[in-house]
Order: structure tokens, then sequence, then C-alpha cells
């Protein structure tokens, strides 16, 4: 486990804080003073699972879900590389439509896109990525196959996508979680309507 790591689960505290208060930060980040940079990815990923089931019974789905797509909102400026890159893809190209046109044939590596009308559907892959994953979030890495993860922590993963296609794109847009691969799909799926 790294630094970022680290950052990722202060700022899981950081966001419960913010939207649910100081006792639902307390209580959901219970054991995490107990993580360090030599814990292994299993019991990240088993300290981050048992923390949403306590944010699940604390918050109610809205504020739940406004602490992790925050958690992604942040995870977009820590990664803001992958957006820049994107940007710079999407100028070479006359316009929107022939981006997304060259996107849909040509993905990021583990995702793809599905264009139908107004609406892209973003797919994230992970099975198929250079090395299969349950999930791109380093703090899931440690997964086994017959774990579930409530699908609150992927509003994280919406978060992200909506970062991303708002820079990608130039504009605001409405992004939908239709599901995720640690929820129980094959793979995730984003709904970004433009």
């Amino acid at each position: 486990m790294g630094k970022r790591d680290i950052d990722m689960i202060r700022g899981i505290g950081r966001n419960v804080e913010r939207f649910a208060g100081k006792a639902a930060r307390d209580r959901v980040m219970e054991g995490s003073e107990k993580i360090s940079s030599s814990t292994g990815k299993d019991k990240i990923t088993e300290w981050v699972k048992e923390a949403i089931n306590k944010l699940d019974k604390l918050a109610d789905e809205k504020v739940r879900f406004q602490i992790m797509e925050s958690c992604g909102y942040n995870c977009s400026a820590v990664n803001k590389g992958i957006i820049e890159k994107a940007k710079t893809r999407r100028n070479k190209y006359k316009g929107i439509e022939e981006f997304l046109e060259a996107w849909q044939l040509n993905p990021m590596t583990g995702t793809r896109l599905e264009r139908k009308g107004s609406v892209l559907h973003q797919f994230y892959t992970p099975k198929s990525y250079t090395r299969p994953v349950r999930c791109y979030c380093s703090l899931l890495r440690g997964l086994p196959a017959d774990r579930k993860v409530s699908l609150t922590y992927c509003h994280c993963s919406k978060g992200f996508v909506k970062k991303f296609w708002e820079g990608v794109l130039e504009r605001t847009v409405r992004v939908e979680l239709i599901k995720s691969a640690v929820s129980g799909a094959q793979e995730c799926e984003f709904a970004i309507y433009l």
C-alpha cells in the first residue's frame, strides 16, 4: 500500500464528516488508524468493505452517494493526467462527434464506449485489463472473486466518470451508475447524458 491509498482512505473520512458529521466519520473510519504502508491489499479491501457497510447503515442514500461521488472528484484531481491525455486526443479531431466515433472504435484500455442517441454508455471491464482485477480502484484490488461490495462504493467511480467526461467535453454532463463489477455484475456501466 502506498501513500496515495492512505490519502484515499483519509479522503473518505473527510467526506463522511463533511456530509454526515463527525460522529458518522468516527464510526465509519473505525480501524483505519491501524492501516499503514505495510498493510496488505486484502486487509485494506476488507476494511473498505466494512466501512461502506457502516456508511450504508448510518446515512441515507443521498448522503452516501454525495460522500462517495466527492471521493471520485478527488480521485479525478489526483489522476488529472488521464483526463488531460483524453483532452489531447479529443483535440486531434474536428469536433466532438468525430472524437466520440473514434473513441468507440479505440477506447482506453479496460473500457469500452457505446452511444445511443445523446447517451454514452461507458463500460469498465476490469477483468480484461492488462492484469485482470475486480476493480480499477487500488483500495479494492484485494477483493476475492466470491465477495461483493455495496454499490454505494461505486458512486466514487460515478464521480470520477463525471469529472472525466466534463473535462474531455468541456461541459456539464449527468452520469448514472447502472451496474458494478464489485457489486456482482461482469462489468461496470455508466450512462453519460450529453
